[in-house]
């Protein structure tokens, strides 16, 4: 079955038992094994698609985990919030986002970009741009943070910022996954995938197989601090004028 079948099959009310019944398959074909049993307590989860806090310092600090269709909204009302509260600049945590909506990451940038090309567009027929809708929310300095599982739509997002001289890139160069994949059928059977689409940055450089490099590059440490974090929170406190 799919992932959506699992789901479904394991949503259930809070605090109630689902019993799940494993078998490690003894051969490559999947044939015998050991079975065992483990019992599972459902408890009700929403990840929360963005989060902020005012840290240290003046700097707010915005996490997005994928973009999805109200990323942009959601990505606005914590800006707000956090200027609010007197954010004086913002660190954008899009490490690990696995792509989205092209469409919303557009959006987000627009938050942020005054005016500009905020990503081109190459297929077949040229290049197509869009470009800054002018309605940003905060003109405050930008550090943004991503990483090699920063994805399609968010490296589009983490490019846009970067080319525009918008924001500081910091942590690892991004996945480098910048085309679109279109899947046909074959007549005779089969399916040929080929990309219909290649996302390239404002100043026109290829996303895709490079991915987009930091402006300040920082491998992530092994241990319970963020320093990927630390640094560019750090990198958003000395970009504050004083």
């Amino acid at each position: 079955g799919s992932n959506g079948e699992v789901l479904a099959a394991l949503d259930r009310e809070e605090g109630s038992t689902a019993v799940i019944t494993w078998r490690r398959p003894a051969t490559s074909g999947a044939e015998g094994g050991e079975e065992f049993t483990t019992a599972l307590t459902c408890v009700k989860t929403s990840e929360t698609n963005v989060t902020s806090v005012l840290g240290d310092g003046g700097v707010g600090v915005i996490t997005l985990r994928q973009i999805t269709g109200n990323s942009t909204d959601l990505v606005r009302s914590a800006v707000e919030s956090l200027e609010a509260q007197g954010a004086q600049s913002y660190v954008l945590d899009i490490r690990d986002v696995p792509g989205g909506y092209l469409s919303q990451a557009v959006e987000i940038a627009n938050l942020f970009v005054r005016n500009g090309i905020i990503v081109q567009i190459e297929t077949n027929g040229g290049i197509s741009t869009r470009q800054a809708s002018g309605e940003v929310v905060t003109d405050k300095p930008l550090v943004v943070l991503v990483n090699g599982n920063t994805t399609a739509a968010a490296e589009v997002l983490a490019s846009a910022l970067q080319d525009n001289q918008r924001a500081t890139l910091v942590g690892q160069t991004t996945m480098g996954k910048g085309s679109v994949q279109v899947v046909r059928e074959l007549s005779f059977g089969g399916a040929l995938r080929y990309p219909a689409a290649y996302y390239l940055s404002p100043q026109g450089r290829a996303i895709d197989g490079l991915g987009v490099a930091p402006d300040i590059i920082v491998d992530r440490n092994e241990g319970a601090s963020d320093n990927q974090l630390s640094l560019a929170i750090e990198t958003a406190q000395s970009s504050i004028a004083g």
